[in-house]
């Protein structure tokens, strides 16, 4: 029996964005292509999205890779609110789960700056609980970001959890530490798969 729920955020919760429009911003301020601004992306995404580096940092290294200065000013590569906001039927259906009682968390690879910006704008308050990979030091699929999630659900086993994600190598992680888990591709079968669950408690 299924007794708490885990998701992952952009893609579940959210529509989901375009993962190329980072580096097509920076190849557009550092006047390189996108294929060349999206291996730099992959060099600082790892450090950056586990909080091993600052955005100073992040920034710094970015521009040894180029060979050159980026202004403050356009530094704005990453995605803003408009992006990372729930969509309303998830938000229904959290509220819906937590009116049952379920406990709800969340798993997600983020960077701190677009994680503070999310809880700024109460993106994470419909959750019981957070794991991030910028706070835990560890990226989905390593196992560490689920054990950090089942702390929060005491007396509960992870064949007793649902994990939500769009991603098939955190989908993997997840089934390997022994969650049970749905792959998302289609937000309205996600919401059917979490309504056959309910029926069944």
């Amino acid at each position: 029996m299924i007794k708490a729920f885990l998701f992952d955020y952009d893609g579940v919760i959210t529509k989901g964005v375009d993962v190329s429009i980072p580096a097509q911003r920076l190849a557009k301020r550092a006047d390189i292509s996108v294929d060349e601004a999206s291996d730099i992306i992959k060099i600082i995404w790892n450090d950056y999205s586990t909080g091993k580096s600052s955005k100073d940092e992040m920034w710094s290294r970015i521009e040894m890779e180029l060979g050159k200065h980026i202004a403050d000013h356009k530094r704005d590569i990453w995605f803003g609110w408009n992006d990372l906001k729930p969509i309303n039927s998830m938000l229904e259906l959290i509220h819906k789960l937590k009116a049952k009682n379920y406990p709800v968390g969340l798993v997600s690879n983020v960077f701190q700056e677009t994680a503070e910006l999310i809880r700024l704008n109460g993106g994470y308050e419909n959750f019981d609980f957070t794991i991030l990979s910028c706070e835990v030091g560890a990226r989905k699929p390593d196992p560490l970001m689920y054990q950090s999630a089942m702390k929060y659900l005491s007396n509960i086993k992870a064949n007793e959890v649902m994990f939500f994600d769009d991603r098939q190598h955190c989908i993997d992680g997840a089934k390997e530490f022994g969650l049970n888990t749905f792959l998302v591709t289609n937000h309205n079968e996600l919401i059917m798969q979490v309504n056959r669950i309910v029926k069944q408690r």
